[in-house]
């Protein structure tokens, strides 16, 4: 009977063990709890950042590619306006020669001019 009483204390020392550890794990499973639904947030969050930076990404992409375009744009509109100053200053080359053609031609029609009225006694 002594064993029986013995055995009982032991077993009943083990219940209040096991109580106390089940409240402790209960306790551990409510703080798991806790940080499974904070996680679960922050996976919400980093989902919710991750589209973010993929429209991000998509609008820089945009924005270089017509950023591009506006710089072969440019260039273009350079090498233009590179050509027409080039035929405009050959334009005007052209122009001052034909001035100063026209110049001798009129210095020369001057002196023309002036020999025929000294020959006909006018000048």
């Amino acid at each position: 009977m002594e064993m029986a009483k013995e055995i009982m204390g032991i077993l009943y020392e083990i219940k209040d063990t096991l109580n106390e550890h089940s409240g402790i794990l209960r306790e551990h499973s409510q703080i798991l709890n806790q940080h499974s639904q904070i996680l679960n947030e922050h996976s919400q969050k980093l989902d919710m950042h991750s589209e973010t930076l993929k429209e991000h990404g998509f609008i820089l992409s945009g924005l270089r590619n017509g950023q591009e375009m506006l710089k072969a744009e440019l260039s273009e509109m350079r090498h233009q306006n590179a050509k027409e100053f080039g035929e405009i200053k050959e334009q005007m080359k052209d122009m001052g020669d034909s001035i100063d053609i026209l110049k001798d031609d009129t210095w020369h029609n001057k002196k023309d001019i002036l020999r025929i009225k000294k020959t006909m006694g006018m000048a």
